[in-house]
């Protein structure tokens, strides 16, 4: 009689990739861009941006003003920090995503992440500078010893667009900070994928029993002069088990 044939399925671990290894060509962001593409391009701009910093700092500063801040001494400097050390943070995301190395996507995410914090330090900092614009004409003493003299919101506050100003301020740096929260799950995600094992490759491992048994032969010198066990603190002196034939 036929024994019936088993159906053999892979062990559990956790190198199986829950999905195919084409898994990477299925992702998208942004609804309906692949995700590679989009982690390439992203990263391009950062390293466009870093370069337009490096190349004129003045101009970056006040065309990006109400993307990144900067109203503030301090909120500059985290801001400048983070876009020149981008352009060699960039520079990995680029060649990661076109190569699809792990570790360089790693690296350029951990930049990401530093960059938002440097985010959340400027509206730490700004927030309260723009809020009081108007202060820098109506109490420009108090504001000063308060704060620090601040000729940006001065300038500002003196052509009357206090309110304008602000109010591109919350809503274009707050659109920016989404999109970047967006692009550094995104990122991960992408990581993710590059860091499974495909399923072609994975070796499952074999059905081996444990190291605590073993077979030992009573005819062996060490049993026929006595010297068994004389190595093996577990069996000092005791006798091999015999077992009888059945």
């Amino acid at each position: 009689r036929e024994r019936p044939l088993l159906a053999w399925r892979p062990p559990s671990s956790t190198a199986m990739p829950s999905e195919p290894s084409t898994e990477v060509y299925q992702q998208t962001m942004f609804v309906c861009m692949p995700l590679r593409l989009g982690v390439l391009l992203f990263a391009g701009f950062n390293l466009a941006t870093s370069l337009m910093y490096c190349a004129d700092k003045s101009y970056f500063e006040y065309a990006f003003r109400h993307f990144t801040g900067g109203y503030a001494l301090s909120s500059r400097v985290a801001i400048g920090t983070v876009e020149v050390t981008g352009a060699a943070f960039g520079l990995l995301g680029v060649l990661g995503a076109w190569h699809c190395k792990p570790s360089y996507i790693q690296w350029f995410n951990g930049w990401q992440m530093m960059r938002m914090a440097a985010w959340l330090f400027m509206y730490y900092v700004d927030i309260p500078l723009v809020l009081h614009c108007e202060g820098w004409v109506d109490a420009v003493e108090a504001m000063t010893q308060k704060y620090g003299w601040n000729d940006i919101l001065y300038q500002v506050a003196m052509s009357g667009h206090c309110s304008s100003d602000r109010n591109k301020f919350f809503v274009l740096s707050t659109l920016t900070f989404m999109v970047f929260s967006y692009i550094v799950l995104a990122t991960s995600r992408y990581q993710d994928v590059l860091s499974r094992v495909p399923k072609h490759l994975l070796r499952v491992p074999k059905d081996l029993s444990t190291g605590i048994y073993y077979a030992h032969s009573m005819g062996e010198r060490s049993y026929i002069n006595g010297t068994y066990g004389a190595t093996d603190d577990q069996i000092l002196h005791d006798k091999p088990p015999c077992y009888e034939q059945a």
